[in-house]
């Protein structure tokens, strides 16, 4: 017998009804219960109900893991999941959820992740050139199965996929800080990179080479762990060997940039009247940390709807599994755009 929605309930100490709320993404329960109940959910390996398990077929999302900590730190892999979920309930499909761990049996989690399926999307924040190689070693490549990755993108196979634009969104935020009249802008660099990252660390390159800046000093670069405890840390090391912050700052991701607003305030800096951040993706925990964080807003609901309409598309129509080379592959980039809060200042001076 499968796990059930009251299986989960009582796992974590809530109503059934909280868990279907949360699960179908409506409203009546706090960011936080429901981000516990779809944690819980995926933990579980929970195949949420479409309709008659008979009648409807399969598709799965996956959640790849390198190490988790690009994913688990965030809401993003749900909010991802809330767009399939609301799509794959008009196209009539069940969603089953599963996380793909890199260090466990890759031979093992294949043949369950591809069992009684039509069709999978995959989360690829953490996909590197190398897991592509490992896994046409393992038959991925001669799977007769459609597959979209979403937040991630490989030149080594023929994949569709849904990626946000991040160069242009790290190019807007820097070129924000940048029209601030702030004469440089300082790069709160993850030591942990995933291809979006690099792209962002690319927008910024950009904004500082239109204002002239490459040649006139190196990009300060603070590194500093993903995880939200070890960037605080990072950052209050940097700063406590005297380590000078540019007055404005963009960070890889939403995390990053409130642990060290965080690290900044403990060491007597004020955010943002002596040092302005942004960060990217337009997580949550923006409107929660003092002040309030502006940053670039990444669409991550839509992100989902459309894998899960173009992978409808290609279960229809037969022709896009990943062993079939006669489909042209299609890339989908979703636009970002910057939101305005608190921790920037008016101006420069």
């Amino acid at each position: 017998m499968g796990i059930t929605a009251k299986d989960i309930a009582e796992r974590l100490g809530v109503s059934p009804s909280a868990v279907s709320l949360a699960l179908n993404g409506k409203p009546g329960v706090s960011v936080a219960t429901r981000e516990r109940i779809l944690a819980e959910a995926i933990r579980m390996g929970y195949i949420t109900q479409k309709g008659s398990a008979e009648a409807a077929p399969n598709i799965r999302y996956v959640i790849f893991l390198e190490r988790g900590d690009a994913v688990k730190e965030t809401s993003f892999y749900s909010i991802v999941l809330q767009g399939i979920e609301a799509r794959a309930k008009e196209y009539g499909y069940n969603v089953l959820i599963s996380y793909f761990d890199t260090s466990h049996d890759w031979n093992e989690q294949i043949a369950a992740i591809c069992k009684d399926i039509s069709g999978l999307i995959v989360l690829g924040t953490e996909v590197a050139d190398q897991h592509i190689e490992i896994a046409r070693a393992h038959g991925v490549g001669k799977l007769n199965l459609p597959m979209v990755m979403v937040d991630n993108a490989t030149s080594l196979v023929d994949i569709d996929c849904v990626v946000a634009d991040n160069r242009g969104g790290a190019y807007r935020a820097a070129s924000y800080l940048l029209s601030k009249g702030y004469p440089d802008v300082g790069y709160l660099r993850s030591t942990v990179r995933i291809d979006s990252f690099d792209e962002r660390e690319a927008g910024v390159i950009k904004a500082r080479r239109e204002r002239g800046l490459l040649g006139k000093a190196p990009m300060q670069c603070i590194g500093v762990g993903i995880s939200s405890e070890q960037a605080f840390y990072d950052m209050s090391a940097w700063l406590g060997q005297g380590g000078k912050p540019l007055p404005a700052l963009f960070a890889d991701s939403d995390i990053i940039a409130a642990s060290c607003i965080r690290a900044l305030k403990s060491h007597g800096y004020q955010v943002p009247g002596d040092v302005s951040v942004v960060g990217f993706d337009d997580m949550p925990i923006c409107t929660m940390v003092d002040p309030p964080l502006t940053t670039i807003h990444i669409a991550k609901e839509l992100m989902g709807m459309l894998a899960m309409d173009l992978l409808h598309q290609r279960i229809r129509e037969g022709n896009r599994a990943l062993c079939d080379q006669r489909t042209d592959m299609l890339r989908t980039t979703v636009s970002t755009h910057l939101v305005e809060r608190e921790s920037v200042a008016r101006s420069f001076g």
